[in-house]
C-alpha cells in the first residue's frame, strides 16, 4: 500500500486542468526551458538513428534516457542540495557508486522516475494544445516542425569535450551504447543540465511563447508583462491588480475564480484530513452520528462551504460555468454535515469508506495532512512543480519559465 499513489483530486481534476489551462493556455505543466528542448531532442535522435536501423528505440525511450542523464550529472553536483528542477533523486542516492550511466539503464523507471519531465511536457511540445515545436498526437509518433526542428539543433549543436564534438555526436553515440562519460562530465553537464539553457534555445522558446498572434498566445503575453520581473510571485495583489490597470478585467476575474476553486480544493482536502484523524484510531470505524457533531469536523465543513459560495460568485463574475465544480459546489451547499461527509468520503479516492452508518478506513488509508501542513502528495514531477506548491494555476510555472528564457535569476 505504502508504494500506491495518493492522489486527492475529488473527482475534479477536469475541473482542475479546465481552470489551468484558462488561466496559462498551451504551456501544460512545463516551468524551464529543457523540459521542451529534451523531448525535441529525442524526436531528431530517432529520426537520425531510424534512417539506418530498424531497431531505433523509441522517441519516449531516448527522452528518458536524455533526462535522465541530465538530472543525474545536475545531481552530482551537490547530493545534499541538488538543483530543484532535477527528478530522480531517490534512484540516484541508491547508486552509490555512481555506476549507472548506461542509456539502456537510466532509461528505465527503476533508476531514474515513473513520472518524468517527458510526460509533463508532451502537450505544450504538440501544435494541437502546445506551443507548436511537433505534429501528431502521440509522443512516439510526433513530427518536429520547422522551429522544433530549430530548438533540437540549438540544443544537439552544442560542443563537448576538448575536441569539440557536438552534443548530438555523443549522445548518438551514448545511445549505441557508449557508457565512457568520465572525461565529459564537466562539458557534458553544463551541455545537457537543466540549469544552463543556451541563448538559442531561450529565444526559440521566447518566440513561440509570446510572439506568436493566437488568442492564446496574446493571453500569456498579458499574463506576462502582469507578472513582471519581480523574483517573487505575487498574485491577488499584484498579477490581479495589474490586469484590471491594463484594462484586461475578463482575465483578472479568472484568475480571481480559479484561486477560488484552488480553495474548495484545499478546504475539501482539510475536512478529508480531519476525517482521516477521526477514523485512524477505531479500525471498525466512526458513526457517521459522531462525526457530524465532532466540533473541529464541524468547523472544516463550515469553511468548505464558505468558499464553495465564494467559488460560485467569483466565477459568475467571470462569466465561467464549469459543470462538474458547480455541480460539486452546490452539493456541498445543499445538504446538510452528515451529507456533506458522505460526499467527500465518496470521493475521497478510497481513503475512506462508508457503510451501516459508519465511516471506515478505505483501502488506501492514509492520515491524511491539512493543506497548510501538507507536502504534495505524489512523488515525481510533481512535487516540484511550481504550480503544485500554492495552486496558482500555472501562473507561477509561466513566471518560472520566462525567468528561464530571459535567464533572470539563473544560477
Amino acid at each position: 500500500m505504502a508504494s500506491q499513489r495518493l492522489s486527492l483530486d475529488f473527482g475534479l481534476r477536469a475541473a482542475d486542468l479546465y481552470w489551468r489551462e484558462l488561466v496559462v493556455p498551451e504551456l501544460g505543466r512545463v516551468w524551464f526551458v529543457r523540459q521542451f528542448s529534451w523531448p525535441v531532442a529525442a524526436l531528431a535522435l530517432h529520426e537520425a538513428i531510424a534512417r539506418h536501423s530498424a531497431n531505433a528505440p523509441k522517441p519516449t525511450a531516448i527522452c528518458h534516457g536524455i533526462e535522465a542523464l541530465a538530472c543525474k550529472l545536475e545531481y552530482l553536483v551537490n547530493p545534499l542540495h541538488p538543483s530543484p528542477r532535477i527528478l530522480g533523486r531517490r534512484a540516484f542516492g541508491r547508486d552509490t557508486d555512481r555506476e549507472v550511466r548506461e542509456f539502456y539503464r537510466l532509461r528505465q523507471a527503476s533508476n531514474y522516475v515513473r513520472n518524468t519531465h517527458r510526460q509533463a511536457a508532451t502537450r505544450a511540445v504538440r501544435v494541437d494544445g502546445g506551443l507548436g515545436f511537433a505534429r501528431g498526437s502521440r509522443f512516439d509518433l510526433l513530427a518536429l516542425e520547422p522551429v522544433g526542428r530549430a530548438l533540437a539543433d540549438a540544443f544537439l549543436d552544442q560542443r563537448v569535450g576538448k575536441g569539440g564534438t557536438s552534443l548530438r555526436k555523443w549522445l548518438l553515440g551514448w545511445l549505441g551504447g557508449d557508457r565512457e562519460i568520465s572525461g565529459w562530465a564537466k562539458t557534458l553537464l553544463q551541455a545537457l543540465s537543466p540549469e544552463h539553457p543556451t541563448a538559442d534555445e531561450c529565444a526559440l522558446i521566447r518566440s513561440r511563447l509570446l510572439g506568436t498572434t493566437s488568442a492564446a498566445s496574446e493571453k500569456r503575453q498579458r499574463l506576462a508583462r502582469a507578472i513582471g520581473h519581480a523574483a517573487d510571485l505575487r498574485i491577488e495583489d499584484g498579477v490581479v491588480v495589474r490586469l484590471r490597470q491594463a484594462g484586461h478585467r475578463k482575465q483578472a476575474d479568472e484568475v480571481v475564480a480559479a484561486r477560488a476553486f484552488g480553495a474548495v480544493l484545499d478546504r475539501a482536502r482539510d475536512v478529508v484530513a480531519s476525517l482521516t484523524r477521526a477514523v485512524e484510531p477505531g479500525r471498525g470505524g466512526v458513526k457517521l452520528a459522531a462525526l457530524s457533531g465532532d466540533p473541529a469536523l464541524k468547523k472544516s465543513i463550515r469553511h468548505l462551504r464558505t468558499t464553495s459560495k465564494h467559488y460560485l460568485e467569483k466565477a459568475n463574475t467571470a462569466a465561467v460555468t464549469e459543470t462538474t465544480s458547480r455541480a460539486f459546489t452546490d452539493a456541498v451547499l445543499a445538504g446538510d454535515d452528515a451529507e456533506a461527509i458522505r460526499l467527500l468520503v465518496r470521493r475521497s479516492g478510497e481513503v475512506l469508506g462508508l457503510g451501516d452508518g459508519f465511516v471506515t478506513r478505505g483501502p488506501l488509508f492514509r492520515v491524511v495532512e491539512a493543506t497548510d501542513e501538507a507536502s504534495d502528495l505524489e512523488d515525481g514531477a510533481a512535487s516540484i512543480e511550481p504550480d503544485r506548491t500554492g495552486r496558482t494555476f500555472r501562473i507561477a510555472n509561466l513566471h518560472s519559465l520566462l525567468r528561464d528564457v530571459d535567464r533572470r535569476g539563473a544560477r
